[in-house]
């Protein structure tokens, strides 16, 4: 829908006695609103007309930004509101590969941290996620990593490894730290811990801000451990496939056999389709 610049507006920001110049540095200073697009359609100037269709854009993409925001942060949002204080969220990726470890994350954000963007890891690319990290990194009160070998998968089986992360990871809560541990709440992906003011969700398609963000975390840390075993193991690409199944894995495994870190839990025969 074309914009609609209202008929009357309070020109609150004088745009009609500023230089061009001075009106790129207003923009660069306040939040983008609809009285400050109005002013500038407004003006009688050419390049004020192109500088709205500028802030026009802005302003709908900021928007946009703010309402997928608010479905993010509404669960938390609720929760805050009903007068926890902090809020651990738990994630934990590399489920269903063929070899590496279970990675997981432990992350506590501030209330109003508000990073642009931000979605769950699965939806971003590489660059995305490398992007997002380092700003994560800098703004998370908590942020901890956790890897879990291929060995202990296989010995205690997936449930039981994703609880044992998340285990560890809550056992490096500063608890001394913490006002009220009354005030806490715990955020699970995938499997929880049996213990109240805690909250277990299933998938993704549940829109959790500091789920999305552990999730990014998780996977940016996974991920390069992956390329470091990729220059012990190049055979397998693990560089690449991250040790999940690609075709190239598949051939690399049916002719080399298993590295140490596959998972010989994981059902081969099925998944790569070997004859035995």
């Amino acid at each position: 829908m074309k914009y609609q610049p209202k008929l009357q507006f309070e020109d609150k920001y004088n745009i009609r006695s500023k230089t061009i110049s001075e009106i790129r540095n207003l923009i660069d200073e306040v939040a983008i609103d609809r009285d400050l697009i109005d002013a500038l359609y407004a003006d009688n100037r050419k390049t004020t007309s192109k500088i709205a269709v500028q802030c026009e854009k802005m302003y709908r993409k900021d928007k946009a930004f703010k309402e997928k925001l608010s479905e993010y942060k509404n669960i938390e949002n609720h929760l805050y509101n009903k007068g926890y204080e902090s809020i651990y969220g738990f994630y934990v990726t590399g489920i269903p590969a063929a070899a590496g470890p279970l990675t997981f994350c432990m992350i506590k954000l501030n209330r109003f941290i508000e990073i642009k963007g931000i979605k769950y890891s699965n939806e971003l690319t590489t660059q995305q996620r490398q992007h997002f990290y380092e700003k994560i990194k800098s703004e998370a009160d908590v942020l901890k990593i956790e890897h879990l070998s291929s060995n202990v998968i296989d010995e205690i089986g997936i449930k039981n490894s994703i609880k044992k992360g998340y285990k560890q990871l809550q056992s490096k809560i500063d608890y001394d730290n913490e006002v009220d541990s009354d005030k806490l709440y715990y955020l699970y992906y995938k499997y929880g811990l049996n213990q109240d003011n805690s909250k277990l969700i299933k998938d993704t398609s549940k829109k959790i801000y500091s789920l999305a963000c552990a999730s990014i975390a998780a996977k940016f840390n996974r991920e390069n451990k992956m390329i470091k075993l990729s220059q012990k193991y190049p055979a397998y690409h693990f560089k690449d496939n991250h040790g999940y199944i690609t075709e190239k894995h598949r051939k690399a495994v049916k002719k080399k056999g298993f590295s140490p870190c596959h998972r010989k839990s994981f059902d081969f025969e099925k998944k790569l389709e070997f004859e035995f």
